[in-house]
């Protein structure tokens, strides 16, 4: 009898190695639960609640209450204005306290140009003045006798020169009537200020200024003449190109004889001509005195 073989059961197939593609599932841990930040909440409210006890105790206390008033050097503005006008701040709070009501206080103070504040503990504050500047002496017709000179500043206006201190040497502004109304400082006309605060500007950054001495800048109807000192030239600038004209007359000054009358007005050339016989004062004395002489004559004559 042959012996019949078992069919031998299939034997299993071999484990493969997970690759990189095979994904494992993993149990996510539950999320910590979030706790209500209760101490920073506390803490930034102790903070903001003492800052603004701080504040209100700063803006309130009479500690810091304002009981000197400084200020720097100045010169042009009136003593007396300034003092009453710097007490209005005394009392006020030293933290409260800021430019804008330091240059409210001053707005009657026509020389102050602008205020800055530094605060000193306790309780002072130093004011720096700082000034308009006087440009030129304005020569007003039919000025009465012993009247303030007065002097134009960079913003255009015309103010009356203090009479505490020496008179300005500065050039004399002619030819023009200044410009007054019911409230405010006169003014120049609104048609010339500019050109005359540009011909300013340009005797200073050409340089003419302080290569001689300007006596008079003359206002006409065909612009300007600026007057050099001691007669030693005239110079017809128009109304336009100051500084460049200017500059072309410093360019050929060491080559032009004195006492002329200079046209700067046509470009890239100076016409020039002698200027106007002007009679001395004696010469004018000694006619006057002549023609008083002669007087009862021709009064004889005509009766």
């Amino acid at each position: 009898m042959t012996p019949t073989s078992m069919p031998s059961a299939p034997s299993p197939e071999p484990r493969r190695r997970p690759g990189a593609d095979v994904v494992f599932a993993v149990r996510r841990a539950a999320p910590p639960r979030r706790r209500f930040p209760w101490r920073r909440v506390l803490a930034g409210t102790v903070i903001v609640g003492g800052l603004g006890a701080a504040g209100w105790w700063l803006a309130g206390s009479g500690t810091f209450a304002v009981a000197r008033v400084g200020t720097g050097d100045y010169r042009f503005t009136d003593e007396r204005a300034l003092r009453g006008a710097l007490a209005t701040l005394l009392g006020r709070n030293l933290w409260t306290l800021g430019e804008g009501d330091v240059r409210q206080a001053l707005a009657e103070l026509p020389w102050i140009r602008e205020a800055h504040v530094q605060r000193r503990l306790p309780a002072s504050v130093d004011v720096e003045l700082i000034e308009w500047r006087p440009l030129l002496v304005v020569a007003e017709p039919g000025a009465p006798p012993g009247a303030p000179a007065l002097v134009l500043v960079e913003d255009g206006r015309v103010l009356p020169f203090p009479t505490h201190l020496p008179a300005p040497d500065l050039p004399v502004l002619t030819g023009i009537v200044v410009e007054r109304q019911a409230t405010g400082p006169a003014r120049l006309p609104s048609t010339l200020a500019p050109s005359v605060l540009e011909l300013v500007e340009a005797l200073e950054s050409s340089g003419l200024e302080a290569a001689t001495t300007v006596d008079f800048v003359v206002s006409g109807p065909d612009g300007y003449g600026v007057v050099l000192r001691g007669r030693e030239a005239t110079l017809l600038v128009g109304r336009e190109g100051f500084a460049e004209r200017l500059t072309r007359y410093l360019t050929a000054r060491a080559h032009v004889d004195s006492n002329l009358v200079i046209d700067l007005r046509f470009r890239d050339r100076l016409t020039v001509r002698p200027q106007p016989t002007i009679e001395s004062e004696a010469e004018t004395a000694t006619d006057d005195e002549d023609s008083a002489a002669r007087q009862p004559d021709v009064a004889k004559e005509q009766t």
